[in-house]
């Protein structure tokens, strides 16, 4: 399916120098986004639950990135 984001397009969206991304976190955020890859395969009534657990992780990523 085309224009399906993916993370490595998502992350190109992001107005931070990839530079400046610790590479653990960078990693972490590929992963959460990857899982909306998922999305084509799904019942649309199984969005909301993915869409859920990837806004939680990024959540607590940007937590975890205020507090370093």
């Amino acid at each position: 399916m085309s224009g399906v984001p993916t993370p490595a397009n998502l992350v190109g969206r992001l107005s931070v120098d990839p530079d400046d991304i610790d590479d653990d976190v960078e990693a972490e955020v590929e992963a959460a986004l990857g899982r909306l890859e998922a999305l084509p395969d799904l019942a649309v009534t199984d969005h909301v639950a993915v869409f859920e657990g990837v806004q939680q992780r990024l959540s607590e990523l940007l937590s975890n990135v205020d507090d370093s």
